[in-house]
């Protein structure tokens, strides 16, 4: 299995923590045999979709714009067998960049409609289309935060999301407290294991998604650490 992540975060590899879960979801991928790699979407040229349907009928299944999506990372998609499109979460939803990369993959459908149950949709243009993993993080201490951003995902892509990935307090993964370090062993090692349950079952299991979004701490010392690291900051800079 080819799986190809597109990571949408702005930062770099050793602050964002959308990197740190899903490294570890592509580690247990790897395990499973997977081939794995990821794009970081900060490092190319997306242009906003025009809305133009050009891609529909003037040149079917090309967006007519020339930037890095049309001459690299649409191709990058298509060629995968996974996806993995992850995103911290702003404002309860993906980012800007994720949703104008996930605008962009419109020239993969064709303009008709079809009925597909319930719901009245675009068929594919394409005979294969990768499977599609969400995957966000978060640094409030409830999971409920995720609403409206796995719905959107699964509005969105259907039968083809195999799986989301959520993981709440992800700013608390790495630090060297005495109640969040073994919890946040566990949690990033159940992330590993919903990479290689993806990969070998097709899914992830009730037990793993429970272990990964388990809290890492009482919400209240959550709170109080955020709290406690802002003030700091301030200070900080204060004295700059």
């Amino acid at each position: 299995m080819r799986v190809v992540a597109f990571n949408s975060s702005p930062r770099d590899q050793q602050t964002s923590k959308t990197e740190l879960v899903l490294q570890k979801f592509l580690d247990g991928a790897a395990r499973a045999g997977a081939v794995a790699e990821t794009i970081y979407l900060r490092n190319y040229r997306v242009r906003n979709c025009l809305g133009c349907f050009a891609c529909w009928l003037k040149t079917p299944g090309r967006c007519i714009q020339q930037d890095d999506m049309t001459g690299e990372l649409f191709d990058r998609l298509l060629e995968a067998d996974l996806v993995v499109l992850a995103t911290p979460l702003y404002y309860y939803n993906m980012n800007a960049r994720l949703k104008t990369f996930i605008e962009r993959t419109l020239p993969m459908s064709q303009p008709f409609f079809e009925k597909q149950g319930d719901r009245t949709d675009h068929p594919s243009r394409f005979g294969k289309v990768p499977q599609v993993v969400a995957l966000s993080v978060c640094g409030f201490p409830e999971q409920d935060n995720f609403k409206a951003l796995s719905l959107n995902m699964r509005m969105i892509f259907g039968s083809r999301l195999v799986a989301e990935i959520y993981r709440h307090s992800s700013e608390f993964l790495p630090i060297e407290h005495p109640q969040i370090v073994p919890q946040a062993a566990k949690v990033l090692a159940a992330v590993a294991q919903a990479g290689e349950e993806v990969v070998t079952e097709g899914k992830v299991s009730s037990a793993t998604l429970e272990a990964l979004t388990q809290d890492l701490a009482p919400r209240e010392v959550i709170i109080n650490l955020a709290n406690e690291h802002f003030k700091q900051e301030l200070a900080r800079l204060t004295q700059e």
